[in-house]
């Protein structure tokens, strides 16, 4: 992987675009492409913030062409945590169907034995 690649894998995977990325390094989505497009190094500046980002400098300047493997850890923990909020509003959703049923049942109740007294 070429070190645009890799920033546009860094994009992609932990920050969600490269329009994103762009914005978050204070650029225009044009001035990224220079490096995505392997055009120029990134600088000194940009290095800076790519890491403040959360970007692994060593990886990115290195040879290693294997992705880092927290930044896959990352994507899988925010996919995880969106489940336990999709799962946990469901599960309140169910919690308040229970609420309404077990008044409908007393209501019921209620009506039944004031009908069957009289």
């Amino acid at each position: 992987m070429t070190i645009g690649e890799k920033i546009r894998f860094f994009a992609e995977n932990s920050i969600g675009s490269v329009a994103k990325l762009a914005e978050l390094l204070g650029m225009k989505p044009p001035s990224l492409y220079v490096y995505l497009n392997n055009e120029s190094i990134p600088g000194g500046d940009i290095l800076r913030k790519l890491k403040d980002l959360g970007c692994d400098i060593n990886w990115l300047l290195s040879d290693d062409d294997r992705p880092p493997p927290e930044t896959i850890y990352e994507k899988r923990i925010k996919e995880l945590e969106e489940e336990i909020r999709i799962l946990r509003d469901r599960i309140s959703q169910i919690a308040l169907l229970t609420q309404e049923v077990e008044k409908a049942k007393k209501i019921k109740l209620k009506s039944t034995s004031t009908s069957t007294s009289s």
